[in-house]
């Protein structure tokens, strides 16, 4: 009975910090709108889009272990996380050098077996301030502002009698619509603002320094549901910091090395992630990338990836390290990214010039 207790609060606990968190991603390089708004058109061309999609499957108990004359084997979950993003640039500025971007991103999250969703949809605007004609340091405002959609539906959990008759589905949590009798969804939306900035500066002839700061859900918003016991959860949507800073310079012929750390904090949570990326030119229009890195007190991270001209691709696997390893055998999540920047050079227009035929 207690390890039954302890499992329930334990659900509780997790849909309460679920709905606390935004994601979290391994290749944040194929996401960058949405670490930092800041990032609109922070690359060199006319259009740039990309997607990143994220899968982690998690094993967190077997009911044998809670009933030993159940028949079932454990319950398990799937998180899924695509996310989209498209920005382009446009030469309006106030000085020479300077311009500004604009862009979307979209992200839609899936989690457990209660099919936690959040959607949220977001326009981007960015102004790149630069120091010098040539751009060698440039300073960069965002922002950003959609709308966020959070779903839940509470007919897939499992409660204390799912457990004690071995997945036979008694009274589980629904919320009950009046008019229908039947369970119904919870569904929440509410406006988002998020606001950054990012300095970047080349350091010599071939290194750069970047630096980003960024705050998410700027608008306060909470929300509560009630199912038909008569418990009310509330939830605040809690405000994001997100930071990170990365160097890059040659190590050797045709070798690059970008050392980055990731951060960021909402509602107490703090994931912290250290990269070492590289990158090897093997033509003028080919390189391999290579990466390390560790997530603080949860996982390892490998990373791979091909840049083929204005093409890149990259995937990323988290490896678990934490506790967690014991549910999950130590397999966390897998990202596959690919992104593609575009070039429009219009075609220059040139006014009709008379000859004179004598000359």
């Amino acid at each position: 009975m207690r390890k039954i207790l302890f499992l329930c609060c334990i659900c509780l606990l997790s849909i309460g910090s679920t709905f606390g968190q935004d994601e979290h991603f391994t290749r944040y390089d194929f996401a960058p709108t949405f670490f930092n708004p800041a990032n609109t058109g922070n690359f060199y061309g006319s259009f740039r889009a990309g997607i990143l999609y994220r899968e982690q499957s998690r094993v967190w108990f077997k009911a044998e272990d809670i009933n030993p004359n159940t028949s079932t084997q454990g319950t398990s979950s799937n998180y899924t996380t695509p996310t989209l993003f498209i920005d382009a640039n446009f030469g309006l500025g106030f000085s020479a050098g300077d311009w500004t971007s604009f862009g979307v991103t979209i992200v839609s999250d899936k989690a457990g077996d209660g099919d936690l969703s959040n959607s949220s949809y977001m326009l981007n605007a960015a102004y790149h301030w630069s120091f010098d004609k040539k751009r060698k340091n440039i300073l960069t405002f965002g922002a950003q502002y959609g709308r966020n959609t959070l779903t839940l539906d509470p007919s897939n959990f499992q409660t204390e009698s799912w457990f004690q008759t071995g997945g036979t589905y008694l009274d589980p949590i629904q919320l009950i619509n009046p008019m229908t009798g039947m369970p119904r969804e919870i569904s929440y939306s509410f406006s988002d603002v998020n606001a950054g900035v990012t300095l970047k500066s080349k350091v010599g002839k071939t290194n750069t320094l970047e630096l980003g700061l960024a705050l998410g859900h700027l608008i306060p918003s909470e929300f509560s549901f009630q199912n038909d016991s008569s418990i009310m959860v509330q939830n605040d949507i809690d405000m994001r910091f997100n930071a990170h800073a990365q160097y890059t310079f040659l190590a050797g012929d045709g070798i690059a090395l970008a050392p980055v750390i990731y951060i960021s904090a909402m509602g107490g949570a703090t994931n912290i992630q250290a990269q070492l990326n590289s990158a090897f030119r093997l033509n003028e229009n080919t390189a391999l990338t290579a990466g390390l890195g560790y997530r603080l007190g949860d996982a390892a991270q490998l990373l791979l990836g091909m840049n083929y001209g204005t093409w890149k691709v990259g995937i990323g696997y988290d490896h678990t390290l934490s506790g967690a390893a014991d549910a999950n055998s130590g397999l966390g999540a897998f990202e596959l990214g690919i992104s593609k920047i575009i070039f429009w050079n219009k075609k220059p227009k040139i006014d009709p010039v008379l000859l004179c035929p004598r000359l």
